[in-house]
C-alpha cells in the first residue's frame, strides 16, 4: 500500500471517525468511476443520432457564442477545445477567443490555423492579461451570438452540447441554461467523477457553485449586468451566475452530461488547495449576491474548500412554539428540552405535547410546557392539527417525541431560515444513535415513489459531491423536525392524509411548493432520536 494513501487513511480516520473515515476514504455516497465509465458509453449519444442532429433545423436557430479565455494552453488540449466545438451537431455558433499571451507563438500558430479553416473561430489580443475575469470581458467584446455560454481553454463539449441547448431555447425560452458535467483525464480518454445536477437550486448555488460547466445565457441578460467583474477573479464565473439568475425569468436545468472537464494537477477539479484565492473570492461573491437579495447573513467558509455557509441574521428573534405528538410512551428528555430552550431564550419558545399516552401533565420548573391529552384512536396528522391549533405563536416548529438530544442553537438555525421571505418550511438533519443519517430531505422519483436522501450514511460522510453537507433546497423534508408558520399551515391543512407516513409529507411540502415557496434542508440543525426512531 502506497504511504500517501496509507496517511490519507489516517487524516479521515481523525476528522470522521472510524464509521465516517471509512466512508469517505472508500466514496461512499459517491459514484464509482467503474460504474460511472460504464454507465457513460452506454448513455452517451450515438452517432446515428448524431447524423440525424446536423440535418435538423429549430423554428429558431439561434447564434451561441462561446468564451474562450486561453493563456499558455498545452498544445494538445488546445487543439482538443478547438475541435470539440467544430465538431458540434449545431453549426450556428461563433468560438470567441482572448489570448492572453499573443507572444507564445506555438499557441498563436494554432489558432491562427483554426481561423484559417473556420472563420466562426475568433480571437482577440489580450497582451496585458489583467485576469481571467478582464480577458473574458474581451472575448465578450467581439460575441455577436444570442446566446453566451462559457468554455475552458483545455475542456472538451460534447459533439451534442449546442444542439441539445438549441433544442431547450426552442421549446422552454430559457433566458439561463446549465447542463451536468464530467470529468476527463489529461489524456480525454477516460470520464469519470460526473456531476448530476438537481433543478435551480438557490440554497444549493448559496453553498456551492454547484452550476459551474456548462453555462448559457442570453447575451442580452449578460450584456445588461455588464460583464465579468475582475475582481471576483476566481471565482468570476460563481458571480456570473449569480447575477444572470436573479434576473432571469426562466432557467432551465438540461439533465444530460455535455461538459467534459480535464483534470490536472494544477486544477481545482484535482487539488482544490491550488487555488485558495479562488475560494476567498467566492465568499465575496455570496456575500455581494445576498446584499443585492436584501439578506442580511454571514457567509463563512467550511472545511471544504469551495463549500459555505450562509448564516442569515435574525435581528428580533420571535417566539416559537415547539409541536410535539408523543403517540407512545417515548418523550423528549427534560436535559434536551432544558437545552432547546435556554438555547433560543426560555422566554421566546413552549412546548406543546398532544399526548395520546396521557398519564398526567409533563412539567418541568421554569419551562413553558402545555400538555394535551389526546384520548380518542391515535392518528398523527389530526394529533399535529390540534396541537398546532393550540398555539398561540407563527412560528412552528414540529419534532419527534423520540428526539434524544439536539445541536447548538437549534432552534435559531430553524428561525433564521424560516424568516426568509421565500422560504416556506426548513428541516433539520436528524441521526439515529448510531450516528447515520435518518433523515435528511426527500427527493421524489419520475414514478413517484420517494428516497429518503442520504438515509444510513455516516453523520460525517459528506455524501455525493458534498451535497450531505450542504443547506439546500429540496423537493420535500419529513415532519420529525421541521419549522413553518401558522398562517401558512392554515392555507394548506385542509384534505391532508389522516396517516402519519412518508407520503404525507411529500403531499404537505407539495402545497407548500405550490404557493412559490422553498423548502429548505439545512444540515446545521441536528437532531439524534432513540432507539425507538
Amino acid at each position: 500500500m502506497k504511504k500517501g494513501i496509507i496517511k490519507k487513511g489516517i487524516q479521515f480516520y481523525k476528522r470522521y471517525g472510524i464509521r465516517g473515515g471509512i466512508a469517505t476514504l472508500t466514496g461512499q455516497g459517491q459514484i464509482k468511476d467503474k460504474n460511472y465509465a460504464a454507465w457513460y458509453e452506454k448513455n452517451k449519444v450515438s452517432e446515428e443520432e448524431l447524423a440525424i442532429q446536423r440535418n435538423k433545423e429549430f423554428p429558431y436557430m439561434p447564434l451561441f457564442s462561446i468564451l474562450v479565455p486561453v493563456y499558455n494552453t498545452p498544445i494538445p488540449y488546445l487543439r482538443e477545445m478547438l475541435d470539440s466545438v467544430r465538431n458540434q451537431t449545431y453549426q450556428k455558433w461563433q468560438l470567441c477567443i482572448a489570448n492572453a499571451n499573443p507572444e507564445n507563438e506555438e499557441v498563436a500558430r494554432i489558432l491562427n490555423q483554426y481561423i484559417e479553416m473556420d472563420k466562426r473561430i475568433q480571437t482577440v489580443n489580450v497582451p496585458e492579461n489583467l485576469g481571467i475575469a478582464q480577458n473574458t470581458n474581451k472575448a465578450l467584446s467581439i460575441a455577436k451570438g444570442d446566446y453566451i455560454g462559457l468554455l475552458d481553454h483545455d475542456d472538451m463539449l460534447a459533439a451534442d452540447a449546442l444542439f441539445e441547448v438549441a433544442k431547450t431555447v426552442n421549446d422552454e425560452n430559457a433566458d439561463v441554461i446549465y447542463t451536468n458535467e464530467d470529468k476527463i483525464t489529461m489524456s480525454g480518454e477516460k470520464h469519470f467523477q460526473p456531476n448530476f445536477k438537481p433543478e435551480f437550486n438557490l440554497d444549493m448555488l448559496r453553498s456551492n457553485n454547484y452550476i459551474c460547466h456548462f453555462f448559457i445565457a442570453k447575451a442580452s441578460l449578460m450584456k445588461e449586468i455588464g460583464g465579468f467583474r475582475g475582481e471576483y477573479n476566481g471565482a468570476q464565473d460563481h458571480d456570473m451566475i449569480f447575477r444572470c439568475t436573479e434576473r432571469a425569468d426562466n432557467i432551465v436545468r438540461i439533465p444530460k452530461v455535455l461538459y467534459h472537464w480535464r483534470m490536472h494537477e494544477q486544477s481545482t477539479a484535482e487539488n482544490p488547495e491550488s487555488k485558495r484565492y479562488a475560494f476567498d473570492a467566492g465568499k465575496k461573491v455570496i456575500e455581494d449576491h445576498l446584499k443585492r437579495c436584501g439578506e442580511s447573513a454571514e457567509v463563512e467558509m467550511t472545511e471544504y474548500p469551495g463549500f459555505y455557509r450562509v448564516k442569515y441574521a435574525i435581528k428580533e428573534k420571535p417566539r416559537v412554539s415547539v409541536v410535539i405528538v408523543k403517540e407512545t410512551k417515548s418523550m423528549i428528555p427534560k436535559d434536551t428540552l432544558i437545552k432547546i430552550a435556554d438555547d433560543y431564550g426560555r422566554d421566546r419558545v413552549e412546548f406543546y405535547v398532544v399526548d395520546g399516552n396521557y398519564k398526567g401533565d409533563i412539567e418541568f420548573d421554569g419551562i413553558s410546557i402545555n400538555t394535551l391529552p389526546w384520548k380518542k384512536e391515535c392518528n398523527n396528522t389530526e394529533m399535529l392539527n390540534y396541537g398546532i391549533e393550540k398555539t398561540k405563536n407563527e412560528y412552528i416548529l414540529v419534532l419527534s417525541s423520540y428526539i434524544i438530544k439536539v445541536s447548538d442553537n437549534y432552534i435559531e438555525t430553524f428561525v433564521s431560515n424560516t424568516m426568509r421571505k421565500n422560504v416556506g418550511a426548513v428541516g433539520g438533519k436528524m441521526y439515529f444513535s448510531n450516528g447515520t443519517i435518518k433523515n435528511a430531505g426527500l427527493f421524489i422519483k419520475k414514478d413517484g415513489t420517494i428516497e429518503e436522501v442520504f438515509k444510513k450514511l455516516p453523520r460525517l460522510c459528506v455524501g455525493y459531491m458534498n451535497r450531505q453537507s450542504m443547506q439546500q433546497n429540496m423537493q420535500a423534508i419529513t415532519f420529525d423536525d421541521i419549522m413553518f408558520k401558522k398562517s401558512l399551515w392554515e392555507k394548506i391543512k385542509n384534505g391532508i392524509s389522516k396517516s402519519k407516513s412518508l407520503q404525507r409529507d411529500v403531499e404537505i411540502c407539495t402545497k407548500i411548493r405550490g404557493n412559490d415557496l422553498l423548502l429548505v434542508y439545512t444540515p446545521w440543525a441536528e437532531s439524534v432520536v432513540g432507539k425507538e426512531g
